[in-house]
């Protein structure tokens, strides 16, 4: 019942917003969202230390919006300059402004989508003043990196990493979650309380290193709804099941191709640029800081535009694309459930050499397992992850093998679910994060809580 309600929330609210932007009647409502993105990036470069070397060691910081928003919002900024028409002399500092705050959020996915989006609203509208502000916006973008990586500056710099941040950690996490569910799904908005840690802190906004994140009983006891899979297929399947998952890209193809068929450059930049960003990261997800409620009324404004007559003259055209282009978006963004379908046999070249876990505990506070691998030369992080209905992580710890000298000995310490029995699993991942969520050696084991 709790899953039907709050699916209903999610749907009714994603159709509000598809209405406003269909009571918008256009895309030129877009401007508006100039003055909010100034006072974001005013508050995101105060916050950072503006005038301060602290600006470029950091990524951009901001108390309620995380580096990966700020640079959707960077991205936001640029397609404006760049489309959504008006004066010279607010587009121009507003795309400098737009194009400073993407690389110094180091946000790769920000970067991703405002070039994507930029590309292709030019594409949609051949003319030779979009064609100017492109090339003078990705030149631009190209000589912000040189000159970051020229001088070191580590906020820019992490942008031509190719790591995911530990994001298949997360994917093979939310992989688990599917498979315990995976006819119906475990609800919207359900997800993050499978992804959080048992004992895990609620978290409002940032907070100093040190300090202990605290929010209201209410609040807490909404099932981290915030923890997301960092990938829009993974999400949706691991709450909705299949069904949700057909439903949600047969929509975003009757999106898509009706923001190309009514040829809005600002529309098919913003649209383009979020579903691009949405295989790293939820960027449809509502509520959210703003970046998904964008594209929703988007998406209204752009059904607005098409003809009326479209359902019956037009639709033999339109129809045909529509399924092409959600089964094409479909396999691009699920590239991390894709990669996990190919298992690859047992690599003798990575063993554990040494493991001393309990299998039976009093209390399931402050668990503690030692491992100790044989395996090659190279960077590599370990994860203890305890798996009762799913699994969620306990701890990674990096650790580096040089040749000739034996691996550490890692202490893996967490708390586990206050359950009778669980089954604890410690996996083995490269150095650096890959697209592949699936670990290189895994060993696993039961533990009983007995009095």
């Amino acid at each position: 019942m709790l899953a039907s309600v709050l699916a209903l929330a999610r749907t009714l609210l994603m159709f509000g917003l598809i209405g406003t932007g269909l009571a918008l009647s256009g895309t030129p409502w877009l401007r508006g969202l100039a003055w909010g993105l100034t006072v974001v990036y005013a508050t995101a470069l105060i916050y950072s230390g503006v005038g301060t070397p602290e600006l470029i060691q950091q990524r951009l910081f901001h108390p309620y919006m995380t580096s990966i928003t700020l640079g959707l919002t960077g991205a936001f900024g640029l397609w404006c300059a760049l489309f959504a028409g008006g004066r010279w002399w607010w587009r121009t500092p507003l795309g400098v402004a737009a194009i400073v705050v993407v690389l110094l959020s180091g946000s790769r996915g920000g970067l991703a989508a405002a070039g994507l989006g930029a590309l292709l609203g030019y594409l949609i509208r051949l003319r030779w003043q979009i064609t100017l502000s492109v090339l003078l916006v990705l030149g631009l973008l190209g000589g912000g990196l040189y000159a970051a990586k020229r001088f070191d500056v580590q906020s820019v710099t992490h942008l031509l990493s190719t790591d995911t941040s530990g994001r298949d950690v997360v994917w093979w996490n939310a992989i688990s979650v599917i498979q315990s569910a995976p006819f119906t799904g475990v609800g919207s908005y359900r997800l993050g309380a499978r992804l959080a840690s048992p004992g895990g802190q609620c978290e409002l906004w940032s907070v100093p290193e040190g300090a202990t994140p605290t929010c209201p009983d209410l609040i807490s006891r909404l099932g981290f709804p915030w923890l997301i899979a960092h990938n829009v297929t993974l999400q949706q399947l691991a709450e909705t099941g299949p069904l949700g998952l057909l439903g949600l890209f047969t929509l975003l193809g009757v999106v898509a191709v009706s923001a190309v068929w009514v040829r809005d450059p600002l529309a098919v930049a913003v649209i383009s640029g979020l579903l691009l960003a949405t295989a790293t990261d939820n960027t449809l997800v509502v509520p959210s800081a703003g970046v998904a409620e964008v594209f929703w009324v988007m998406a209204g404004a752009v059904l607005a535009q098409l003809p009326r007559d479209v359902s019956t003259a037009h639709w033999p055209m339109l129809g045909w694309p529509v399924g092409v282009t959600a089964a094409g978006l479909m396999v691009a963004l699920s590239l991390p459930l894709l990669a996990s379908l190919k298992m690859t046999p047992p690599n003798p070249a990575y063993r554990l050499a040494t493991l001393i876990a309990p299998t039976t505990v009093k209390t399931t506070r402050k668990y503690s397992a030692y491992a100790q691998f044989d395996v090659p030369p190279g960077r590599y992080r370990t994860e203890l992850r305890t798996c009762h209905r799913s699994c969620t992580y306990l701890v990674t710890v990096p650790f580096t093998v040089e040749a000739g000298v034996a691996a550490p000995v890692l202490n893996l310490t967490g708390d586990l679910y206050p359950q009778p029995s669980q089954r604890l699993e410690l996996l083995l991942y490269p150095g650096d994060s890959t697209l592949r969520p699936v670990p290189l050696a895994q060993r696993s084991w039961s533990v009983e809580r007995r009095p």
